[in-house]
């Protein structure tokens, strides 16, 4: 992993996987899109409910809190991240940090070892 500045971090590719970073707190952890002219796409994953709006959202996480159904997720919806802060620092994971993950996210799903 390695921590970066706003401007290295906007020169970086579409897939990048990526927290915002302060002094030893880590922000959610999200995958980067284009770069835009003074903003980027992002791709949330902890809250990518698929949905058509922030209403239907409220509605299926309280729904899924109140009957304990599944959420379908959608890990293809990048939006705006909307924050222009030119001091905003990021963690931004390596290829053999997103190798580990994978193979973690293999035995969370019963796969493999």
């Amino acid at each position: 992993m390695k921590i970066v500045d706003r401007r290295t971090f906007m020169a970086l590719p579409k897939n990048t996987l990526f927290s915002k970073w302060e002094p030893c707190v880590f922000g959610w952890l999200e995958i980067k899109g284009e770069s835009l002219k003074n903003d980027f796409l992002t791709q949330e994953i902890a809250s990518a409910v698929k949905c058509d709006d922030s209403g239907e959202f409220a509605d299926l996480c309280d729904e899924a809190a109140r009957t304990g159904g599944s959420i379908v997720m959608d890990l293809d919806c990048e939006g705006r991240d909307g924050c222009f802060d030119d001091e905003q620092m990021f963690a931004v994971w390596e290829r053999a940090d997103v190798l580990a993950l994978i193979e973690r996210l293999k035995a969370c799903a019963g796969i493999g070892d």
